[in-house]
């Protein structure tokens, strides 16, 4: 169950760190850019007579690679969202699974109890003298799993007392 919690805040964390990891990148390109017009400005101003059309193609081929690279991250990060949201839910339908198996596994462990009282209550039965059709329509059980329970009970006795016959 611990395990689970902790996967539950990984995948809280992990959705905080893709975001977080997202505007790291979206501020490294914005200050790339503004690193490259500075970088362009300072070549303008070195070449007064304007920007040659070697240049200015080369600033074009920048800008475009830049915008391509960020289109690929931007991609990437919502597959990873993606990604993060199928685990969530894949981990919530763990949970509802454990849940559920727990809640059953309570209900097989208060159902053996009442087992083992009603085959005491068939045992103190008959040797008060009840038949076993008696028994069955007291207890609501069939007369099979009452004539079983009372063989189960006699090879029982006849088991132990074998045993503690023996030196």
């Amino acid at each position: 169950m611990l395990g689970l919690r902790n996967a539950g805040m990984l995948g809280l964390m992990s959705i905080e760190f893709m975001l977080g990891l997202q505007i790291l990148a979206d501020i490294a390109l914005c200050l790339a850019i503004v690193f490259l017009i500075r970088a362009v400005n300072r070549e303008i101003k070195k070449r007064p007579q304007g920007i040659g059309a070697k240049n200015f193609s080369e600033f074009s081929k920048l800008i475009e690679n830049s915008r391509h690279s960020t289109d690929r991250l931007f991609h990437a990060l919502n597959e990873v969202k993606e990604f993060v949201y199928v685990l969530n839910e894949k981990e919530n339908r763990l949970r509802t699974l454990i849940k559920e198996s727990d809640a059953m596994s309570e209900d097989r462990k208060s159902g053996d109890s009442s087992r083992g009282e009603k085959y005491e209550d068939v045992v103190k039965m008959a040797r008060q003298g009840l038949t076993e059709k008696e028994i069955a329509d007291t207890l609501n059980l069939t007369e099979g799993e009452i004539c079983l329970i009372l063989d189960l009970h006699r090879k029982k006795n006849e088991n132990s007392s074998s045993h503690n016959s023996i030196p």
